[in-house]
């Protein structure tokens, strides 16, 4: 169709992959990968990111990006396309979509757990051949449930010794509202907050966006822009007390 696009399987990995320019991608699905890459690699990353209205956030270079549902990571090869030189975290729990990741996105923090609203180990529902794997059950079913490990954000970020997050990004199939409850004390030090409230949660497939709202409006968020397109709802939020100048210098506001 005179796309420069090529599609390969890697005996080595055992994984399929999409090749662009100097881009290349692994994926574990066939199918559900050569329908999300139809169109390249670029086109995917752009198209995500057009969804989450992540180019309405001004970065430089040495941003924390926390990427919660990291799938293939198309999120940090968005970044790799604009040249912005970030400090990539991701969270993808599956073990089939965590493997393609770590190719994806080498020599970046990745991390095969989820994160929750609670520290232990729950039960996990495998479905990547449609990438909606989720902590709850999904309603066109799944293909094998397994125990995961979770960990809460501000967990994580207190292990790690996190000061600063440009972006927190989640896409965790109807269980945003626990991840933000996990994030409740995180919250000051996050710039801006892309999040997924789709009509995936739980077998009833209940969308999660009006939740996502009230919660980060009643903790200093504002809405910057919404997004839909029937299928999927999709909104970028920022805390009120940060912004940043075109110098790339930073300052806090109390409001």
């Amino acid at each position: 169709m005179g796309r420069k696009i090529v599609f390969k399987y890697d005996k080595k990995s055992k994984l399929f992959g999409v090749e662009e320019n100097n881009f290349k991608v692994f994926f574990s699905n066939k199918v559900r990968g050569m329908n999300t890459y139809s169109y390249g690699i670029v086109h995917r990353a752009n198209t995500l990111s057009e969804t989450y209205s992540l180019d309405l956030v001004n970065y430089f270079d040495g941003d924390i990006i926390i990427d919660c549902g990291a799938n293939y990571g198309d999120i940090y090869t968005w970044f790799r396309i604009k040249k912005i030189g970030i400090k990539y975290i991701s969270f993808e729990p599956s073990p089939d979509d965590f493997k393609c990741l770590e190719f994806n996105c080498k020599n970046q923090s990745n991390h095969q757990i989820a994160l929750s609203d609670k520290i232990g180990e729950y039960d996990f529902y495998c479905k990547s051949d449609t990438g909606d794997s989720s902590l709850l059950e999904p309603s066109e079913g799944f293909s094998k449930k397994i125990k995961m490990r979770t960990i809460t954000l501000d967990e994580f970020v207190v292990k790690n010794n996190i000061e600063k997050i440009r972006l927190f990004k989640i896409e965790a199939e109807g269980f945003e509202p626990e991840v933000l409850k996990g994030s409740i004390k995180t919250l000051p030090i996050i710039d801006y907050i892309a999040v997924d409230g789709s009509p995936e949660r739980g077998l009833k497939k209940e969308t999660t966006i009006e939740e996502i709202y009230n919660f980060l409006t009643k903790n200093n968020f504002k809405l910057v822009k919404r997004r839909t397109n029937g299928d999927w709802i999709k909104a970028l939020f920022k805390n009120r007390n940060w912004f940043r100048t075109i110098c790339n210098k930073e300052f806090f506001i109390k409001v």
